[in-house]
């Protein structure tokens, strides 16, 4: 069965897919079947059943020998068709040719050899075709149907005296085909749609938690991944890599005033003028703290990261500012700290790189906040080059 699932993927082309992979399956098992069992009536008929007339011989090669060109041909029309219809024509098909097959040879042998062990065959050519078809019920009742009618024409015009019983069996077969394979289709469907639900509910899973569930970002457990991953790509391509760490200040003071579902909505806010600032996919945004954000810039070097910080800016700023100075009567203020990646760091030490960057912003945050409140002047923005030992202000 097919694991993985497509983000496309709804439950009903996941079932046609499984449909599609079930019916190649039956393909391999009612053509290795089929052939077993006419090579089984090969043996019967050439050499435990002397009595049979060489006509009948003839005849019966002739249709082996029609069966596989046919087949061949069948084979070659496939390989044309759109891969959407392909399985279903395919099925269709091959059902029609065993069926017609079997329906063909089993009058001519029990008519004129009486050869009474091919009901046994044909029986198990039945159980195979529903096993191999379920899936699919067209191509099951064309591959049973001409064998069932043949049943029927063998016992009511060649054997005259069974006509009442031939009728019965034919009907008994019928029954026990369509229970049979409406349970093996009941389970089918059953398990797939069970897969479907438990791979998509993990997948739900595995998304949710890389996402921050207030803002929509990414979290720090989905940031730490992708950074292991742009170091390792910077190493190979010899390219350069900055991180922007964002903290917002005045999210705090703005909580403790109009409340944590207030807050909540300033984040959302702050995560929007986070997306609009940055134009590239590959550029990745995540909430790495409370009030702190990290922005990867793969291929960016320190001009260029300098530039996407004045931007974050001031699209935080268009999206925030109106709704923080209703209840606060002053803008919020984004400060920046720029790291451009050195290819001697590992990821450990870009994590604490990181965490120096975040801790050095809250420091700044708190002298400046306190001398901003008392004056009553409103905070300053910041875009700071961080580096192991010292930091430039802008």
């Amino acid at each position: 069965m097919i694991r993985h699932i497509e983000t496309w993927t709804t439950g009903r082309d996941y079932f046609e897919q499984q449909q599609f992979k079930r019916q190649e399956q039956g393909w391999k098992l009612i053509i290795v079947t089929s052939g077993l069992l006419l090579g089984l009536v090969f043996i019967e008929l050439f050499w435990l059943e002397p009595a049979v007339t060489s006509q009948v011989k003839s005849v019966f090669s002739g249709v082996l020998a029609l069966l596989g060109g046919v087949a061949f041909v069948l084979w070659l029309v496939v390989q044309v068709m759109p891969i959407k219809v392909k399985w279903q024509i395919a099925s269709l098909a091959l059902a029609g040719l065993l069926g017609s097959c079997w329906a063909v040879l089993f009058p001519l042998l029990i008519h004129y050899s009486h050869f009474s062990t091919l009901y046994v065959y044909s029986d198990l050519f039945i159980f195979l075709s529903v096993v191999a078809f379920f899936s699919y019920p067209p191509a099951m009742y064309l591959a049973i149907g001409p064998v069932l009618c043949s049943f029927l024409f063998s016992g009511v015009y060649l054997e005259l005296n069974h006509e009442a019983l031939t009728v019965l069996s034919v009907i008994s077969r019928l029954a026990i085909v369509i229970v049979v394979r409406e349970c093996l289709y009941h389970w089918f469907h059953s398990s797939v749609f069970h897969e479907f639900e438990e791979q998509r509910l993990r997948q739900e899973l595995a998304t949710i938690s890389l996402v921050d569930p207030i803002t929509g970002l990414q979290n720090s457990r989905h940031f730490e991944l992708m950074l292991e991953r742009e170091i390792m790509a910077a190493r190979r391509h010899h390219s350069e890599l900055t991180l922007l760490i964002v903290s917002v200040e005045l999210l705090r003071l703005y909580t403790m005033t109009c409340g944590h579902q207030a807050y909540e909505v300033l984040l959302k806010r702050v995560a929007k003028g986070l997306r609009r600032g940055v134009y590239r996919p590959r550029d990745f945004i995540a909430r790495v703290g409370s009030d702190e954000f990290s922005v990867l810039l793969p291929d960016t070097d320190m001009e260029g990261a300098e530039i996407v910080a004045e931007r974050i800016q001031r699209h935080v700023h268009r999206c925030c500012d109106n709704l923080v100075k209703v209840d606060l009567e002053q803008p919020v203020s984004v400060k920046t700290s720029v790291i451009e990646w050195s290819p001697g760091w590992n990821v450990s030490q870009v994590r604490k790189h990181m965490h120096d960057a975040i801790n050095t912003l809250r420091a700044d945050d708190k002298p400046e906040g306190a001398d901003d409140a008392e004056k009553g002047h409103e905070p300053v923005d910041i875009i700071a080059r961080y580096e192991p030992l010292s930091r430039f202000g802008k």
